[in-house]
């Protein structure tokens, strides 16, 4: 989670954003704060995958739910809870727009905590060298581990060396995965907007163009249900896989060919997306207030919105950074400069 500011424009006011979900949409932001293009308020390490466990993250960061010890590093990704307060605080004050991924629908949960899957494979399974497949796979097709099964891990973790206490069988039978369908979806996304307010927007998985794989099948399907749970609630959603379409799987996927990460080079890209679009966002949230300003002297509205080509913001960038470029080249040749002259007196 990243809480972050949008300096003003002259296409509108500063913007407070959220940023909810994994690392595709965290990274990007910090490679903007580095350029100065925005500013982080405050930022805590609980990626999250399904809108379920993003509602949960806000809650853990506002105090109203507090994460038992043994469930942190399935949450927080280590053993000890990260500090609150200042990301607390930063939520405190609503947000201007809400950018939540919601990339998969399948969640790990125990008791009424969800788990972040990647967590849950990281560090309760991998870990015990194959001790626990076979009762991975067993709640990885939906159902609760059987008697049989969680016996078995426990022997396989014995035998191994390994922690095999109360604890850890409490665990096993207590970790479910479910897959949540486009209705369940819905409703979390009217849940956290009626509470959270702002505007949101909703990133979803990318899909390789051509690629047929089951995965991308599943994720083109997944999107669509994405797209209608957004619009019912007055969500913008946004797909990344147009990014893929634009500039080619060689440049925006990790070697040009994961279907799980960006291609770091690639953050700056999409971060200026997302900011495009949160920005957008923002604005038609601005013209609708301001529509309620009916008799208001002209004085006193806002300036009308100036719509840009995305061919002209692209422009505007490469102009920004050439300049910027330019700027640092004349500081090292003014430095180069500075150096010689006194050698020239000498010689003189």
């Amino acid at each position: 989670m990243v809480v972050f500011e949008l300096p003003a424009t002259q296409d509108g006011g500063a913007l407070r954003a959220v940023s909810l979900g994994s690392c595709r949409v965290r990274n990007p932001m910090f490679v903007l704060r580095d350029r100065g293009a925005l500013r982080i308020l405050a930022e805590g390490p609980t990626p999250t995958h399904t809108a379920e466990e993003a509602a949960q993250s806000l809650a853990i960061f506002t105090g109203e739910i507090t994460v038992p010890e043994v469930l942190n590093k399935f949450i927080f990704e280590n053993d000890h809870r990260p500090i609150l307060e200042r990301l607390g605080r930063a939520l405190s004050r609503n947000a201007d727009v809400y950018l939540l991924e919601i990339s998969d629908d399948k969640q790990f949960s125990y008791g009424n905590f969800l788990l972040n899957q990647n967590f849950v494979s990281r560090h309760f399974v991998q870990p015990y060298r194959g001790a626990l497949l076979e009762w991975y796979r067993e709640i990885s097709r939906g159902q609760p581990a059987s008697l049989a099964t969680i016996e078995s891990a426990m022997g396989k973790l014995r035998d191994g060396g390994f922690h095999h206490d109360d604890q850890m069988a409490e665990l096993l039978r207590g970790i479910r995965l479910d897959r949540r369908d486009g209705e369940q979806i819905a409703a979390s996304l009217e849940a956290l907007s009626t509470k959270m307010g702002g505007q949101w927007i909703i990133v979803g998985p990318f899909a390789v163009p051509g690629d047929k794989s089951d995965v991308m099948v599943r994720r083109r399907a997944f999107n669509k249900s994405l797209r209608a749970a957004a619009n019912r609630c007055g969500a913008t959603f946004f797909n990344p896989t147009r990014l893929i379409k634009t500039h080619g799987k060689e440049d925006v996927l990790a070697a040009g060919v994961s279907i799980y990460e960006y291609e770091e080079s690639f953050y700056p890209t999409l971060g200026e997306a997302l900011i495009e679009k949160i920005r957008a966002v923002g604005a038609q949230a601005d013209v609708g207030a301001s529509k309620t300003n009916a008799g208001t002297p002209l004085s006193t509205l806002p300036l009308p919105e100036i719509t840009r080509s995305r061919s002209a913001i692209w422009l505007e960038a490469k102009v920004i950074r050439a300049i910027k470029t330019l700027r640092r080249l004349c500081r090292k040749a003014g430095r180069g400069i500075a150096k010689l002259l006194p050698r020239a007196r000498a010689d003189k």
